[in-house]
């Protein structure tokens, strides 16, 4: 049960900043059937061997233990005090956990003091050393069935087969690509972002906001993961009207489908350094369709020239050559580190419907979570969800309130869309 190079890099930092939660918020219309949750978690659990697992550092690789129904339960953790929105949200993005002991997915239930917006909110938490968002996505679709006691209509989830093995195999078949290594620009821990101003050197508490976009069907000018990547180079570049320097977006990238490694509980991503001068970022705030070409074109070069083959081993060595010590002192440093390896860590989760089709849950929003100084984004339905998030202390609240403002006020003015913010 060796662990491959993501799980190894996630085990090792959690907890140094942060838990490093996979995290989705659901505000729902009325309470769920909590006894019907534990049924089903009981069940996904029994078979799903990747949750019956703990983390040995000593041994760097994951030992099986056993995970009593008692011990299920208690991870479905329910609350009676009414609490605001961002309460609620602050106690989940903040629960701490032992990945050597507890189980790494865990339920919070909390009802809401103001019901407008969904008179329950349900956050759902999958530790990332277990699996990324796109597991934890897997993983609902499945736990679905298990609480309505349709489990035979699919089968379980496989187990994680991203080995080091197989990425090794897989990038050696690429050998001008993995000569990217020798330039700084295709490697994911140089340091050449530009750091953004901060409020201060700590880095405390996970903050999070959330901007909602309404793009509706008729506009076809606009796709979701344009305008996530657009609004945050333009939130960056507004957010630093004189600097100068490249926004260097750290951006992970699929390798299921190059794998072949369909539905696994598990991760299946290698990221990747999108770099973008931030004058030619400004110059493009008054010209949309522009910004959007100039995020576009780079991502896909990026993709073309298979630099996600190339950061893959870079992680890799680092995960099995760097002593523990090593990556957790660091970890804290390289947030302040200016030039930093990144600008923002952003990721783009893609439609969420899908996964909540077969949800008995009736859900009026969703917002996402991951403990970075970066952004999730996600669709549901006709409304985009960008995410920013940072660490008390890095940004202050009011600081976060600004860039996430300013955000949301270019994509209003600039796409003529609907805009909503919430939080911190």
């Amino acid at each position: 049960m060796r662990a491959n190079f993501v799980d190894t890099l996630m085990a090792r930092l959690d907890g140094e900043v942060a838990t490093i939660w996979a995290t989705v918020l659901l505000r729902l219309e009325e309470r769920p059937d909590v006894a019907a949750l534990r049924q089903g978690l009981r069940a996904l659990v029994r078979e799903s061997e990747r949750l019956n697992v703990a983390w040995d550092d000593a041994r760097c690789e994951w030992v099986p233990v056993a995970r009593p129904s008692a011990e299920v339960d208690a991870a479905v953790l329910e609350t009676s005090e009414p609490l605001d929105e961002q309460e609620a949200v602050a106690r989940v993005i903040n629960t701490r956990m032992d990945l050597a002991r507890e189980l790494p997915l865990r339920f919070h239930l909390h009802p809401m003091k103001d019901a407008s917006q969904g008179a329950w909110m349900l956050g759902v938490q999958l530790h990332h050393a277990i699996g990324d968002a796109k597991a934890l996505g897997h993983l609902l679709e499945r736990l679905w069935l298990h609480c309505a006691g349709r489990a035979s209509e699919s089968s379980p989830l496989a187990p994680s087969r991203l080995t080091d093995g197989r990425v090794l195999l897989a990038a050696l078949r690429r050998p001008e690509q993995l000569l990217g290594l020798a330039s700084p620009r295709r490697r994911l821990l140089a340091p050449r972002g530009m750091g953004l101003k901060r409020s201060g050197d700590v880095a405390g508490p996970s903050l999070m906001t959330t901007v909602r976009l309404r793009i509706p069907a008729g506009r076809s000018d606009l796709v979701p993961s344009d305008v996530f990547f657009a609004a945050l180079l333009a939130g960056v570049a507004l957010h630093e009207p004189r600097k100068e320097g490249r926004v260097r977006l750290r951006m992970p990238v699929d390798l299921r489908r190059s794998l072949g490694l369909g539905r696994i509980l598990g991760n299946g991503c290698s990221a990747v350094p999108i770099e973008l001068p931030l004058s030619e970022v400004r110059a493009r705030l008054e010209d949309p369709q522009g910004l959007i070409q100039l995020a576009r074109s780079e991502i896909q070069r990026v993709l073309d020239a298979g630099i996600h083959w190339t950061t893959a081993l870079e992680c890799m060595a680092v995960a099995r050559l760097a002593p523990s010590q090593v990556l957790r002192r660091n970890a804290r440093p390289g947030l302040l580190a200016e030039p930093r390896t990144n600008t923002l860590v952003v990721t783009y989760l893609g439609r969420l419907d899908r996964h909540f089709e077969q949800s008995p849950l009736r859900i009026r929003s969703l917002r996402s979570h991951t403990p970075t100084w970066g952004a999730t984004g996600f669709s549901f339905g006709e409304t985009l969800c960008i995410n920013p998030a940072t660490f008390e202390g890095l940004w202050s609240r009011d600081a976060l309130r600004g860039f996430t403002e300013r955000l949301a006020g270019w994509a209003s003015s600039a796409l003529s869309l609907p805009v909503e913010v919430v939080g911190p």
